[in-house]
C-alpha cells in the first residue's frame, strides 16, 4: 500500500510539472522542456513498471486518448506502403526525431490515464491552477514586450515579431507583433485565448474577471493573426450559443445572455447594411488566397494537388509519419516545397495517415465533444473542458503541432476538467439523494 502510494504521489509529481512546462513547447528553449520531460516520464513509467498488473486506466478518458494515437499508428503502417520512397534523409534524421516525439506523447498519455483513475479533485483543482499560472507567465511577458516596443526597448526573447500583411497606418502605431516568450505570434495565440477561457474558472470577482478576459482579448489583437482573431470569434459565440441554450433549457435567463442577443441582433443588422462590402471582400481574399498569391495558399494547393493524385492505398493510409519532410520525393516540385507542414492539422494527417487516420482523429475530437455537450449545463468545469474542445478543434485549422507537448497539454486540461466536473455532479447527485 505504502509503495502504491508512493507511485501515486510520483505520477502527480510529474503531472505538476507537465502542467506547468507544457505551453513552454511553443519557446526557443523547446528541446530542453521536450528532452526534460522524455526523462522524467520515462523515469516514472520505470519506477512503477514493477506495479503495472495493479494500475487501471482511467475508461473515460483511455477511448480518446487510443483514437488519437491511433492515427499515428495507421501513419507508422503506412510506411511499409510508402517504403521505396522513404529512404535517405527521412531514415537517416527525420523519422528518428518524430519518433522520439511520439513516444513521448504515448509516454505522457499513458502516465496521465494511470493519474485520473485514482487522483482526488484537491490535486485536479491543483494541476489545472498551475497549468493557468503558465498562461498567466506568457501574459504577463506579452505585455512586457508590449511597453518595450512602445518605448523602443528590444524584448529579452529574440522572437518573429516582425510585421506582414498589416496595413502600414497600424505598423506606424504598433511597431511589432506579441509573441511573449513564444517563438512566433501563431504560437502565442493559442495560449492566450486558453488563458481567457481558463479566467472564467479561476479569476474571482466580475472586475478582476472582465479584466483578464480584457488583457487577453487585447494580447490576441495585437498578435495580428488571423486565425487566433477568428479563433477567439468562434469561441465567444459558442459560449454566446451554451449560454444560451442553457438559459432556454432551465428558464432562468442571466444579464450575458441579454448581452449575446443585443450583440447577436447588431452583427445581424451590420451584415444586412454591410454585407455586399464585406462579402466582396472575403471572395476576393479568398481568390487572392486560392491563386497561389501567398506562399502558404500555394503550397497547399500543391499538397491538396499531390493528394488527389495519391493511390486508393496512399488516400486510405496515408503516405507515412514526418513524410511531409520528404515532399520532393513523392513528386512535389523544388519550387513548390516551401513548408513542411501545411500549418492545418486535420489535411497534415490526411496526408500522413490517409482516411483512416482522419476518422481516428474526427472520432477523437467527436468523444471529447460528446462528454462536454452531455453535462456542460450543470457544472463550470464541463463547460470549460468543452470551450477548450472546442478552442482545440477550431485551432488545429490554423496550428499543426498535434505531436508537440502543448497540444498534449490542452488535451490534459480538457480530460482533467472534464474529470473534476463529473465528479463534482455525481457526488452532488449523491448527496441530493
Amino acid at each position: 500500500m505504502s509503495r502504491k502510494l508512493n507511485c501515486q504521489s510520483i505520477i502527480t509529481a510529474f503531472m505538476m510539472v507537465f502542467f506547468f512546462i507544457g505551453p513552454f513547447s511553443t519557446t526557443k528553449w523547446s528541446i530542453f522542456f521536450v528532452v526534460g520531460t522524455f526523462a522524467f516520464s520515462a523515469s516514472v513509467l520505470l519506477f512503477i513498471l514493477p506495479f503495472i498488473r495493479h494500475v487501471s486506466f482511467c475508461r473515460e478518458s483511455l477511448y480518446s486518448s487510443l483514437f488519437y494515437l491511433g492515427a499515428f499508428l495507421v501513419s507508422i503502417f503506412s510506411i511499409i506502403i510508402n517504403r521505396e520512397y522513404l529512404l535517405g534523409e527521412y531514415l537517416n534524421s527525420i523519422i528518428i526525431g518524430r519518433f522520439f516525439t511520439l513516444i513521448i506523447t504515448v509516454f505522457v498519455i499513458i502516465l496521465l490515464n494511470i493519474w485520473l483513475n485514482s487522483v482526488d479533485d484537491r490535486r485536479l483543482k491543483m494541476c489545472l491552477k498551475i497549468g493557468f499560472f503558465t498562461c498567466c507567465v506568457f501574459v504577463f511577458f506579452a505585455y512586457w514586450q508590449f511597453i518595450g516596443n512602445m518605448f523602443g526597448i528590444e524584448f529579452f526573447v529574440d522572437t518573429r515579431d516582425w510585421m506582414h500583411s498589416v496595413p502600414p497606418s497600424i505598423r506606424s502605431i504598433v511597431p511589432k507583433r506579441l509573441t511573449s516568450l513564444a517563438e512566433e505570434p501563431n504560437f502565442l495565440a493559442p495560449i492566450l485565448i486558453e488563458f481567457i477561457i481558463l479566467t472564467a474558472l479561476f479569476i474571482k470577482g466580475n472586475l478582476k474577471k472582465y479584466l483578464a478576459f480584457t488583457l487577453g482579448v487585447f494580447a490576441v489583437l495585437l498578435s495580428f493573426s488571423g486565425g487566433a482573431i477568428g479563433n477567439l470569434i468562434l469561441i465567444f459565440l459558442a459560449f454566446g450559443f451554451l449560454s444560451l441554450a442553457r438559459s432556454i433549457s432551465t428558464r432562468v435567463f442571466k444579464a450575458r445572455d441579454i448581452l449575446f442577443v443585443v450583440l447577436t441582433f447588431i452583427f445581424l443588422s451590420f451584415l444586412i447594411a454591410f454585407g455586399d462590402v464585406l462579402f466582396e471582400f472575403i471572395r476576393v481574399k479568398l481568390e487572392r488566397e486560392s491563386s497561389g498569391s501567398s506562399a502558404r495558399s500555394q503550397f497547399i494547393s500543391s499538397l491538396i494537388e499531390l493528394i488527389a493524385n495519391s493511390s486508393t492505398m496512399e488516400l486510405l493510409f496515408g503516405h507515412g509519419i514526418a513524410s511531409l519532410s520528404v515532399l520532393t520525393d513523392f513528386g512535389l516540385s523544388n519550387e513548390d516545397y516551401l513548408f513542411r507542414i501545411s500549418n492545418i492539422f486535420y489535411l497534415d494527417i490526411f496526408w500522413e495517415a490517409g482516411l483512416i487516420g482522419l476518422v481516428f482523429v474526427l472520432c477523437f475530437f467527436g468523444i471529447l465533444f460528446k462528454r462536454g455537450l452531455r453535462l456542460y449545463m450543470y457544472n463550470k468545469y464541463i463547460e470549460a473542458g468543452l470551450l477548450l474542445t472546442i478552442h482545440l478543434a477550431i485551432t488545429s485549422f490554423y496550428r499543426s503541432e498535434y505531436l508537440s507537448l502543448h497540444f498534449i497539454w490542452v488535451l490534459h486540461m480538457i480530460l482533467v476538467c472534464y474529470k473534476l466536473g463529473y465528479n463534482q455532479f455525481y457526488n452532488d447527485k449523491l448527496k441530493a439523494k
